[in-house]
């Protein structure tokens, strides 16, 4: 080996004190010369060098426990000393990428399909009471400041609910479900709102348009059926208990979770909310067009409804072009967005007509 000339500081053992140094290597012995005149000499593969990371200086520690160091990495690398682990992998960038790669597989593995599953074991493993306590107060919230008394008559809101309690409700297997069945008005200014949604507790809302909507009684069963089904599959529970998680994730990660966390967890609940609503989606109204089956109602009332719901709702969405769209517009426009859990799809009209078609041949399972 050429002769190796490093330079830098010496830290003798205890002391801060440090003192400018030169060190000479050739073949396996050094010498290190002090200014002040001290030198001291050895083997260098007794030194213990530190590992190389980036342009971080190196340290040298001798067998008396005395330290050198210095920022002349190419200098320590030509002793031979560069192939600690921490160099090995920062040196060949397919170390790096290797498992950069199996991390973002195993956490969107996790996200994906470990999450949902996961807070599906933990939602029907709690009491149903946990349901009720989240829905607590929600429905008197949305009477306070969305909906309005129902101006259907109190003969056709009694006929509904009998029909409800008497046919469907007995459906459920579940004796620890309870449910309860409200009628209540909503306007988007002038629009009616046609819609139909189950809060946790088993507190299904249908709107007067909704009712006005539907032809049939089997066309109104379907929905509540598919609302039935998300109380049933405990939707809501699920996804509080998602949201915990991604808290928990972003706090820590982020450790202080001012700022970047309440983005972090904001973003989080986004993209795991959107990405689950619809595999409850259709698990709901796989529910539906099952109980349909078994109560011999035709599954494709389900899609008559749904195709007039949105038949409707784009009618009334359509707008002249000099018409101005005020910021109250907007901000309705964005809460029906959020309250709407049924975005109708040609996939859910498609499965409720092959579900239909079963029902045609009398059959009670449809594989």
């Amino acid at each position: 080996m050429q002769l190796v000339r490093i330079k830098g500081q010496w830290y003798p053992v205890g002391s801060a004190v440090k003192l400018a140094a030169t060190q000479l290597c050739q073949h396996d012995r050094f010498t290190l010369d002090l200014e002040d005149g001290q030198s001291f000499y050895g083997m260098v593969s007794a030194i213990d060098v530190s590992s190389s990371v980036g342009n971080i200086g190196r340290k040298l520690t001798f067998a008396d426990g005395s330290v050198f160091t210095t920022s002349d990495n190419d200098a320590i690398d030509a002793l031979g000393n560069s192939s600690g682990y921490l160099h090995s992998i920062e040196s060949k960038i397919s170390w790096v990428i290797v498992p950069l790669v199996v991390m973002i597989f195993s956490g969107f593995t996790f996200f994906k399909w470990g999450l949902p599953w996961a807070c599906t074991q933990i939602s029907h493993a709690l009491p149903q009471k946990t349901n009720e306590l989240i829905a607590f107060n929600t429905l008197e919230f949305l009477d306070a400041y969305i909906f309005e008394e129902s101006l259907l008559g109190s003969q056709q809101q009694e006929r509904i609910r009998k029909h409800f309690f008497s046919q469907l409700v007995p459906l459920e297997s579940d004796a620890e479900m309870s449910y309860a069945l409200h009628l209540r008005h909503w306007s988007d200014g002038e629009t009616s709102i046609p819609n139909a949604f189950a809060l946790p507790s088993g507190d299904i809302i249908l709107t007067d348009k909704f009712v006005e909507l539907t032809h049939t009684q089997d066309e109104m069963d379907s929905v509540l059926l598919h609302e039935m089904g998300h109380v049933a599959h405990r939707h809501t529970l699920q996804m509080v208990i998602q949201g915990t998680f991604v808290t928990a994730v972003v706090m820590l990660v982020a450790v202080d979770i001012s700022g970047l966390a309440n983005v972090g967890l904001g973003l989080g609940s986004l993209l795991v909310s959107s990405n689950y609503s619809r595999g409850h989606e259709s698990e709901a109204d796989e529910y539906a067009f099952k109980k349909m089956l078994a109560a011999k109602i035709d599954p494709e009332s389900f899609s008559n409804i749904m195709a007039r719901m949105t038949g409707y709702m784009g009618a009334e969405g359509e707008q002249e072009p000099e018409q101005k769209v005020d910021d109250n517009k907007e901000e309705n426009e964005n809460l029906l967005d959020y309250l709407s859990t049924h975005p109708s799809t040609e996939k859910r009209i498609e499965q409720a007509r092959r579900y239909s078609a079963c029902f045609k041949q009398g059959l009670t399972v449809c594989d």
